[in-house]
Parts: C-alpha cells; sequence; structure tokens
C-alpha cells in the first residue's frame, strides 16, 4: 500500500482487462491503456505519474509466431525498449528492471548443468534474438548514460490466467475439450516451469535488494519434458486408464 503502482499495457490479443479486477479499484493502482512503442505518450505517463521505477514485462512472446511475424517482434521487443530506456533517461528514472528470458542463452550444451549469467548469447530463434537485442540497448544505456538498470532471464512461467498459446494452459483446454494435446517431435524436448507466484517473489526481491549493473537469472530445478507434462494433466483431469 505504501507504492504507487502504475499499469500500462496495450491490452494485446493475449491480454484480459478483467484479469486485474481484484485490484482494479485499489487507490494506489492505477491503468493505462498505451503502446511503449510511443514515445510522446511514455514521456508524458512517467512525467505526469512521477514514475521512479520501471519494470518492463512488456514484449511479444509467443515462440512460434515468431516464425510467422517477426517484424513485430522486432518493433515491439527491440524498439519499444529503446522507446522505455530513452525516456526513462529523460525523466530521471531510478531503478529500470528488464525482463529478458533463458531462450537468449540457446541451447544448453550436455555437460552443462546450469546456464551462466556471463555466458556468450547465442540465440536460435527470431523471438530470443529480438529480447538478445533489447539486452544489448539495456547494457549500453547502463553504461554510456549511468542509467541504473538490472536484467532478469527467466525460465518458462505458468499459472493462473495464461493465455493458451503457452504450453500447459493450452494442453488443459485441449483436454478439458476432449481434443488429443498437441505435441511437437517426440514430445522429449525439456523445459524449467516456474509457477508464477515464485517469479514474483523473484521480482519483489530483485526490485528492493538487487544490485544495479547485474543479470540475475530466475530459475529453478522443475525441468520437465514436455510428454511428462502431457501425461501429468491427462491424469490429473482424469483421463488416464
Amino acid at each position: 500500500p505504501q507504492f504507487k503502482i502504475v499499469n500500462f499495457d496495450r491490452l494485446d490479443y493475449c491480454s484480459c482487462i478483467e484479469n486485474l479486477d481484484e485490484v482494479k479499484d485499489l487507490p494506489n493502482y492505477k491503468f493505462i491503456c498505451g503502446n511503449i512503442c510511443s514515445s510522446d505518450l511514455v514521456n508524458y505517463v512517467l512525467a505526469e505519474e512521477e514514475i521512479d521505477t520501471i519494470m518492463h514485462f512488456a514484449a511479444q512472446t509467443h515462440v512460434d509466431n515468431s516464425f510467422g511475424n517477426s517484424f513485430m517482434f522486432t518493433q515491439n521487443n527491440i524498439m519499444g525498449t529503446h522507446v522505455l530506456l530513452e525516456s526513462a533517461k529523460v525523466a530521471g528514472v531510478k531503478r529500470f528492471i528488464h525482463v529478458s528470458t533463458d531462450e537468449v542463452y540457446g541451447e544448453q550444451k550436455l555437460d552443462q548443468e546450469a546456464m551462466d549469467e556471463e555466458q556468450v548469447l547465442e540465440p536460435t530463434n527470431p523471438y530470443a534474438a529480438t529480447k538478445a537485442g533489447a539486452e544489448f540497448l539495456v547494457k549500453s544505456y547502463h553504461r554510456s548514460f549511468g542509467m541504473p538498470t538490472i536484467i532478469t532471464r527467466g525460465n518458462n512461467a505458468y499459472g493462473p490466467h495464461q493465455y493458451p498459446e503457452k504450453l500447459i494452459p493450452k494442453f488443459i483446454n485441449q483436454l478439458m475439450r476432449g481434443n488429443k494435446v498437441t505435441l511437437h517431435g517426440t514430445g522429449e524436448n525439456t523445459r524449467n516451469f516456474l509457477y508464477v507466484e515464485d517469479v514474483a517473489r523473484a521480482f519483489e526481491i530483485i526490485l528492493f535488494k538487487g544490485v544495479v549493473g547485474n543479470i540475475y537469472n530466475i530459475g529453478g530445478s522443475n525441468e520437465r519434458q514436455n510428454i511428462e507434462v502431457a501425461r501429468d494433466l491427462i491424469t490429473a483431469l482424469g483421463y488416464s486408464n
């Protein structure tokens, strides 16, 4: 309650304003519908609302979509980040947390236990490439202008209200409609899954205790094959023999 929260979002196809019903009437919360690529609007909001901290979650995130319309990913993830950085510099923002992804690392080596924050980025798809590009912009503003930035790289989040293009809600939706789940290839490729509340707690710690200039991996030890996830959901929904 001691903080003022301004939620700035353009309400894309995967957004739902009703997800915010439980906080929409709080006196210290405000929603503004807008696009981070609009520099005039971003400048106005930062000044008018006296913003001193930015947590930059806004992005196009669905990897499959980046293969069909990658220009949109470049526009939102790179240009949008650049606009936010420049506006934050002008506004004198005291902390800028840039939310990236573990996808920027690329493929993990067989003998490697975990990705290291300092290793070379090797993105393998257009989405990951735009997120890596955005990271380099953030680093450049920190080094060139002394902007107080922090970068995070997270695993796959899941939880309530997630749009059903993502793996777990997609499988649940398919099963609840009596359909088969969609697995690519053998289904043996693995992902590390993080529950959304755990992700939120990580960001709370980084917000108040993170060291400016640092990069933080937000991960866990919940790596599962996609086919395992499918089997667990089939069992949980009572479809297994």
